[in-house]
């Protein structure tokens, strides 16, 4: 909450919401990354840029999707953040959603629990890109792979779930660059 209250005295006393450090990096990146939802509002509706890139090509909308910063992608989103937009190696965020599952297939978690958060947090990532691209048609699937999630209770269910959405990523993640084509 005092962080809160020092960028609000700050963007009041004339701070520039799109000052960058060394890095490229705004205030807004900053609080995206480390999920700062309330931040990220205030920065926004001080005239932040949702699609300004740091020195890697990244924008707010990639590191709130890397760290699974949920209620910051619905924020970014929802204020006009770009779906499409590309860091320097070529990435959506929805590709580094993608990545994340790809790392929990890949990994030999201890805790189910886990797993099934992370997995939970990607599948409402990539409800809110769809929403956001205006594809509607695939909220059946994602409620659809969201109740199997709930009756998993071991690892061989967990791993079908997870490579249930890793193949619906991908195959959006394709649709994405078709489209841009």
């Amino acid at each position: 909450m005092r962080m809160m209250w020092k960028v609000r005295q700050l963007l009041e006393d004339g701070a520039d919401p799109g000052a960058t450090d060394d890095k490229g990096r705004t205030a807004l990146h900053l609080a995206a990354c480390n999920g700062h939802d309330q931040i990220v509002q205030l920065l926004l509706s001080h005239g932040a840029d949702p699609d300004l890139k740091d020195g890697l090509g990244n924008s707010p909308l990639h590191l709130a999707a890397c760290t699974n910063h949920i209620p910051v992608v619905t924020t970014l989103l929802r204020r006009g953040a770009r779906v499409e937009g590309l860091d320097l190696a070529g990435r959506t965020p929805l590709h580094l959603a993608k990545a994340k599952l790809t790392l929990l297939q890949e990994s030999h978690p201890q805790c189910l629990e886990a797993v099934r958060v992370e997995v939970k947090h990607v599948i409402q990532m990539l409800r809110e890109y769809l929403e956001r691209l205006g594809q509607h048609e695939h909220r059946a699937r994602l409620d659809d792979l969201c109740s199997r999630l709930q009756s998993t209770s071991t690892k061989e269910q967990m791993d079908e779930v997870t490579e249930l959405l890793a193949t619906f990523t991908s195959l959006n993640v394709q649709i994405q660059k078709q489209e841009k084509r």
